[in-house]
């Protein structure tokens, strides 16, 4: 729990994805191993004729999915630990919080379990249905190309082509989720700008000298050729967990009960941290020099703290006291600025109160710097720092953007994942939807045959195969909306400007799969079209 339940959710997800393309994996393989067991009706009907029993038949059929699979599993290992490293390349780092991944002895079970089941489910039903079948009926036909379990093996497309829409939309709904992360409103601008954990040691630097020393440093770094401004804050904003909070009083409002006291975030910050991320200053003044030389200067407040605390008054007229300290004087509110939501662009702006460094020190800072290529500038201003003190610790070394793609980097991988899943499942649904209508129109290449030398028009022929195609999945593709309208809801938590019913994604996903259905059900009407009549009428 502790390691990933962060990731619980996403893990569930993308394991549920990899179970139903098994599913569409072992629905496709039986599909073709029923036409396997149709084309070879009649010599399995002469070994029962001659001896062979029913399910021992049977159990061969079985044997044969199973090897199938077998051969499957094993070629997926390889493949799994061939592309193992490729993976992980695109995962965060922290993401389940271990040092590496690798396939080891439970995963080689876990896989030859599931590669067994897979032989199983998938020859299971041309089992039955060949030991439910009569042989002596087997053995009257004429010809080895007759039908044999039709609906079955239609229903078994429906039900490919419904699991398919509902991976699409699964992955649908979370790369859009993705987009609007990526073009969220962030309350400050990220670009051009490098930041670094910077720490001192509490041992050696008193609060004045900590002070001293943070004032001085961003100085220098603003002093450098090509620097635009630089400040310093406690943290990166929007990023990693959300700050604590506390309460406040506001002068001249009565006195509450700690459980019912008005509550808010605090940030430390220095002076021109508003200035350097372009976070909008939207009533008064951020905070300046003299602030932080001033142990009394006033609180800077968010519009939501503003907006939820002061609403319909003037918060420039009151003086509020946070508990934050031993000493928790009424200062007076000298700005207001724009809202940055705490911990992830997800959350939602929470009331803040920022204190000027002077009046709260801290002795490990997050420094800012905006510059163009900001990450040219990494080794002057570590020269710059180490200058005022060469035993300081500098780390995290980053650019806002590539700090903000880290933190996406979870959406981002469930979303390579589970399209790669929809993709993969709309492949093998063509598949299937091919496989069986080439079977069908090789099925009836005599009827057809007969009905071309009899003047029926080619695009009626051609006409009638894509529609019995498109019709099996439109079957499908309703059954999958409705069962994505049911089972997305789990991913609630997950998403994120955009609700698990978005008609626009289940839309794209119906033309896509239209599209597709319709080229593979095209290709065997092709064929159908082609066939010439005296060709099929000899084939008997």
């Amino acid at each position: 729990e502790v390691l990933t339940g962060q990731v619980r959710t996403s893990v569930l997800v993308l394991f549920a994805g990899v179970g139903v393309l098994l599913a569409i994996a072992c629905f496709n393989v039986a599909n073709m191993l029923l036409a396997r067991s149709a084309l070879r009706q009649r010599e399995i009907a002469i070994r029962a004729s001659l001896g062979a029993g029913r399910w021992a038949i049977a159990r061969s059929m079985l044997v044969e999915s199973l090897l199938l699979a077998g051969v499957g599993g094993a070629l997926g290992l390889g493949l799994a630990r061939g592309s193992l490293d490729a993976l992980l390349a695109v995962a965060p780092a922290n993401m389940l919080g271990v040092s590496e991944l690798f396939i080891d002895r439970r995963v080689l079970i876990y896989a030859f379990g599931v590669s067994l089941a897979t032989g199983a489910i998938a020859g299971l039903a041309p089992a039955i249905l060949f030991a439910r079948r009569s042989m002596a009926d087997a053995l009257r036909t004429r010809g080895s190309k007759v039908g044999h379990a039709p609906r079955v093996r239609q229903g078994l497309v429906v039900v490919q082509v419904a699991m398919t829409v509902v991976l699409l939309c699964g992955a649908g709904v979370l790369v859009r989720t993705l987009i609007a992360l990526d073009r969220a409103h962030m309350g400050f601008d990220a670009h051009d700008v490098l930041t670094m954990s910077v720490a001192v040691s509490p041992a050696r630097y008193t609060a004045e000298r900590c002070r001293e020393f943070y004032r001085e440093a961003v100085a220098r770094v603003r002093a450098l050729p090509g620097v635009e401004t630089a400040a310093a804050g406690i943290s990166l904003p929007m990023i990693g967990s959300p700050r604590g909070g506390t309460s406040f009083h506001e002068l001249g409002t009565p006195e509450r009960p700690a459980s019912e006291r008005p509550t808010t975030v605090v940030r430390m910050v220095a002076p021109g941290y508003f200035h350097t991320l372009r976070i909008p200053v939207l009533r008064g003044r951020e905070f300046t020099d003299a602030d932080n030389a001033n142990p009394m200067a006033g609180f800077v407040v968010n519009e939501t703290f503003a907006r939820t605390y002061f609403s319909g008054r003037d918060p420039f007229a009151s003086s509020i006291s946070v508990w934050m300290m031993a000493d928790n004087p009424y200062l007076p509110i000298i700005g207001v600025v724009g809202d940055v939501s705490e911990g992830s662009v997800r959350s939602t702006p929470k009331p803040t109160v920022f204190y000027s460094h002077g009046r709260m020190t801290w002795s490990t800072m997050t420094l800012f710097v905006r510059a163009r290529q900001p990450e040219s500038f990494v080794r002057q201003v570590t020269a710059a720092l180490h200058e005022l003190d060469p035993t300081l610790v500098v780390s995290n070394v980053r650019t806002i953007e590539s700090a903000l793609a880290e933190s996406l980097a979870r959406e981002r991988i469930s979303a390579l994942i589970s399209t790669s899943f929809g993709v993969g499942g709309l492949l093998l649904a063509a598949l299937g939807l091919y496989g069986l209508l080439a079977y069908l129109v090789a099925e009836r290449t005599k009827d057809i045959g007969i009905r071309i030398a009899l003047g029926a028009p080619l695009a009626r022929i051609t006409g009638s195969v894509v529609a019995g195609g498109l019709a099996l999945v439109a079957i499908g593709a309703a059954i999958g909306i409705a069962g994505s309208l049911l089972l997305l809801r789990s991913l609630g938590t997950l998403l994120f400007g955009v609700t698990p019913y978005d008609v626009p994604t289940y839309a794209i996903v119906v033309v896509l799969l239209g599209v597709i259905a319709a080229l593979a059900s095209y290709l065997p009407a092709r064929r159908a079209a082609r066939i010439e009549p005296l060709t099929a009428l000899r084939q008997e």
